[in-house]
């Protein structure tokens, strides 16, 4: 039985090795063009957010909406795979 256990945990490093190679290089590619979308798109605007304006760039914008989308997409993705191992115990 402990045997099963410890094959089962190298597939799973073995997978999550390779998913991160290409995870890495797919946040890298998005990364690149994030820089260069940003940069040209470097004229002032007004941002509202409830009670709050400012006039910003529109690349701190685009940056600041990318850095909370990664937030939330790896919470919902820890949330996944934390009601998935629930329901697989």
């Amino acid at each position: 039985m402990a045997h099963e256990s410890d094959e089962h945990r190298s597939d799973d490093i073995e997978y999550s090795e390779r998913g991160l190679g290409i995870g890495v290089i797919v946040v890298g590619i998005v990364g690149i063009a994030a820089v260069i979308f940003a940069l040209q798109n470097s004229d002032d605007t007004t941002m509202e957010f409830l009670f709050f304006k400012a006039t910003v760039p529109l690349s701190v914008v685009i940056v600041v909406s990318m850095i909370l989308g990664a937030i939330l997409g790896w919470f919902v993705g820890v949330m996944r795979r934390r009601r998935k191992r629930n329901r697989l115990d």
